[in-house]
């Protein structure tokens, strides 16, 4: 991977916090947005970007296809995206069963894909791994600000 590749997959990671942290303030100050709430801002989003990791799930099962894990992890990766569908078609004011339902998605896929990438002594691009492992770790923060807020 080229070094351009890699900055732009870490700076794209990263700034993908930053809707969480927006729908955080609205949450934090009670502010409506186009009049929907921080909330829902807030699980929608946190819903399209679950289902966007079941898709690198999928992609690192298929590109280890050989592993016994591969076709666990592509079952998983399906059944995480149905998880952020359900948690869209929540009503309005579910929001801490929504919250917490992403949340687990989230700490599954990422163990699963590190399980994935870990048992095929996976480490390419460089930096992913630490990189997914933080910008989860942030997400569940941000996840669990929510539940408080």
């Amino acid at each position: 991977m080229s070094a351009t590749a890699k900055d732009t997959m870490v700076h794209l990671g990263y700034l993908g916090l930053i809707p969480f942290v927006f729908c955080l303030i609205l949450i934090v100050f009670d502010v409506r947005l186009f009049e929907l709430s921080g909330h829902k801002m807030f699980t929608a989003y946190s819903a399209v970007i679950l289902s966007f990791l079941s898709g690198v799930l999928w992609g690192n099962a298929i590109d280890h296809f050989s592993h016994k894990l591969s076709r666990n992890a592509l079952i998983l990766s399906n059944l995480f995206a149905l998880i952020a569908w359900g948690v869209l078609l929540t009503k309005e004011g579910s929001y801490f069963s929504a919250i917490v339902m992403l949340s687990f998605g989230y700490l599954a896929v990422w163990f699963a894909e590190k399980t994935i990438r870990q048992s095929e002594h996976e480490e390419k691009p460089a930096g992913y791994s630490e990189m997914r492992g933080k910008l989860t770790l942030g997400v569940m923060i941000m996840h669990g600000l929510v539940l408080i807020a």
